[in-house]
């Protein structure tokens, strides 16, 4: 499924045909700014509930990515699209909304050609665009308590290096000289394509070590139980100084990831 729909920006003084993407128009006609033959086609691409869109993840089948132009908002400029449209400009008007306005006459510094003039024949053009919705970021908020062990563990929270900016980690004192990690912060828009794997999306590891000299009778675990969330352990495991060939659980590094 594509998460989103693509409607035509409509105008009250346009002529519009059998569907939304037609309009009737007269020959002779040429393709000028709010003229009769507007000099532009323009397109809503909308995401559906709880999704997001970018429009980096969005391109034309066959045509020639041109650069970015614009000096607030940046757009996308697309050239090499099938005539008679001569460029495309794509722009992000918000997470949840993109618009693409199609040209049918030159754009200054950016494309040549002549504007279009409507002959005597209807005219069709099929003008694909690929691309993908992702599912919408949201906030979070995950509490790590320490083991009730005191100083004979250490922890350590390390977050996905790509999520430093969304995700912040506070650590504070409980009772007993123990510690609490809180995890904090808005994950962003999630691809599509990592959902279907079997863990998710990579957030961060919680790693649980035992002090010099000290083991563990069995593997640590961690009462974690989320609909959202798929956590995986790792057992560290250390030669015993003692007996050869027999190993010695020592730590467990546990791996949270967005489902």
């Amino acid at each position: 499924m594509a998460n989103y729909t693509i409607t035509r920006h409509t105008e009250d003084d346009h002529t519009y045909g059998c569907t939304q993407f037609s309009t009737n128009q007269i020959e002779g006609q040429v393709a000028t700014n709010n003229g009769p033959l507007d000099s532009t086609i323009v397109w809503d691409i909308t995401a559906d509930q709880g999704y997001s869109l970018d429009m980096e993840d969005f391109s034309f089948t066959n045509a020639t990515f041109h650069g970015y132009t614009g000096s607030s908002n940046y757009m996308m400029v697309w050239i090499d699209l099938p005539p008679p449209i001569l460029a495309a400009l794509v722009e992000q008007v918000s997470s949840v909304l993109i618009r693409v306005a199609l040209f049918l006459q030159p754009i200054a510094n950016i494309t040549g050609g002549s504007a279009f003039v409507m002959p005597g024949n209807d005219v069709n053009v099929t003008v694909p665009i690929e691309g993908c919705a992702k599912i919408a970021g949201h906030s979070m908020r995950l509490w790590f308590n320490e083991p009730g062990n005191g100083t004979l563990s250490k922890t350590t929270m390390t977050l996905n290096g790509d999520l430093e900016n969304n995700l912040r980690v506070n650590t504070s004192d409980v009772e007993g000289g123990l510690k609490s990690h809180e995890i904090v912060g808005t994950l962003p828009p999630q691809a599509l394509d990592k959902v279907s794997t079997s863990s998710g999306d990579y957030l961060m590891s919680y790693v649980v070590i035992a002090s010099s000299g000290y083991r563990y009778k069995s593997t640590p675990t961690l009462g974690f139980n989320s609909k959202i969330y798929n956590v995986e352990s790792f057992p560290q495991l250390t030669d015993n100084p003692y007996e050869k060939g027999k190993k010695d659980i020592t730590g467990v590094r546990f791996e949270i990831y967005k489902k």
